[in-house]
């Protein structure tokens, strides 16, 4: 067991210069030697959760809506949820890093299991609003679950590892809004909706099981803090971090936050455009919605593509294909047109994800990857709070205007990495 001092910050403790050599594996991909042990566990979980949320995930503006919810209060639900998970970023960041990984997981993932149980007896937007928020205290688990992953991939296949784990992990969650679509049609919408959030609990219990049971902590030391024996002290000192990075690494984070924001300005309004302007209901949706989910599988040549060619070089293409996509929908006003631009959509943006997250790997020693990680969280809550506002705004004055904003938020986030993002010479582990 390794005890480390963490009196003080130095600049060294998030550089590049103490990586271990890189004299490992290759980068030929490999399922067999990639997928075991944590992967496994981590992938099964997400396959019996994800399948569950998206029963409902797709369908929650519109539920909201019906309870009496307008756009404008979406986005301030959104907004106040990804606030509270801001703050939660901070104390998951730190745990993960001072007390372990595994402990955190395994807790939110039975924390969360209860709320889609709750959401059955919600027959007021008000009360949705207020499970919404203690839902969003479950988001604690962000940075260790986080840093669970990438301290199981060698740096050499980070980026294709994170890939594959998030295709694996959400094929199955391809067909759930069809299932969802199904039952809002056959029982309308909140009767459907409330049978899907039964389904969803269930199969969130069974993968908080599945971790409580199999999944192993991956921080091999204890962070020693003799020097810093308060809870506050800890935070403060994550804050701290945020000034010593270097200015690519800066660059990043602000890319990211960036997309967040663009992200959250539109996300919880497609299907409203899609029923209000285009006319779509919602199982016309659900086969959109499942083309999205199916073309996630395109992660893995993306990641083995990001991995070979750079990191950095598959992110500005990703930036720059997607970004005129969500003027295409807004144009959109057929079932068939929605669908070719949602599915470019996807294609187009599906690879940025594993790109960042394995270059923010990169950039990190694996000691301090849960506060960093809560760092870069909180910048995107905060971004995506303010855009998901900003969209549910926008979208009651024009409901064209917030996809325009995308598109302008994809381009600046493209600019800022092609003058100021360089990948690190030599990799973190």
């Amino acid at each position: 067991m390794v005890s480390l001092v963490t009196g003080g910050l130095k600049k060294e403790d998030i550089s590049v210069s103490e990586t271990i050599p890189d004299n490992s594996e290759t980068t030929r991909f490999s399922f067999r030697s990639m997928f075991k042990g944590n992967l496994v566990v981590l992938g099964a979980s997400n396959i019996a959760r994800g399948f569950g949320s998206g029963l409902i995930s797709a369908y929650m503006s519109l539920y909201f809506v019906g309870l009496g919810g307008s756009p404008l209060m979406l986005g301030v639900m959104i907004a106040s949820s990804s606030i509270i998970g801001a703050f939660m970023f901070l104390f998951g960041g730190v745990v993960a890093d001072y007390y372990g990984r595994r402990a955190i997981v395994v807790t939110s993932a039975f924390y969360a299991g209860f709320f889609p149980l709750l959401y059955v007896f919600t027959l007021n937007w008000r009360l949705f609003v207020v499970l919404s928020l203690g839902a969003a205290i479950g988001s604690i688990s962000t940075p260790a679950s986080r840093a669970l992953v990438v301290d199981s991939i060698s740096p050499e296949r980070r980026t294709t590892g994170i890939a594959v784990l998030q295709v694996v992990s959400s094929l199955p969650a391809t067909f759930s809004p069809l299932v969802g679509g199904w039952l809002i049609q056959n029982y309308g919408l909140i009767d459907g909706f409330k049978l899907a959030c039964v389904y969803t609990g269930a199969t969130a219990f069974i993968s908080a099981f599945i971790l409580l049971l199999f999944l192993r902590e991956t921080l091999w030391y204890r962070q020693d803090s003799d020097m810093e024996t308060s809870h506050l002290g800890k935070l403060k000192n994550v804050i701290r971090l945020r000034g010593l990075f270097p200015t690519g690494l800066k660059a990043l984070m602000l890319s990211y936050a960036l997309i967040a924001f663009a992200n959250a300005a539109v996300g919880p309004y497609y299907i409203l455009y899609a029923s209000s302007i285009i006319g779509l209901t919602p199982l016309q949706w659900a086969p959109i919605a499942c083309i999205q989910s199916l073309s996630i599988t395109l992660k893995i040549p993306g990641g083995w593509l990001s991995d070979k060619f750079g990191k950095r070089n598959v992110m500005i293409f990703s930036l720059l294909a997607c970004a005129p996509c969500t003027i295409l929908f807004s144009l959109a006003r057929s079932f068939f047109q929605t669908l070719v631009v949602a599915v470019l959509l996807i294609i187009t943006g599906i690879y940025y994800a594993p790109a960042h997250e394995a270059l923010q790997a990169d950039f990190t020693p694996r000691r301090m990857r849960g506060r960093i990680t809560a760092l870069w969280q909180l910048s995107g809550a905060i971004f995506s709070a303010f855009g998901t506002l900003t969209g549910g705004f926008l979208f009651q004055v024009d409901p064209t205007t917030p996809f325009y904003l995308f598109t302008a938020a994809e381009l600046v986030s493209a600019v800022l990495l092609v003058s100021l993002v360089r990948e690190p010479k030599r990799r973190e582990i």
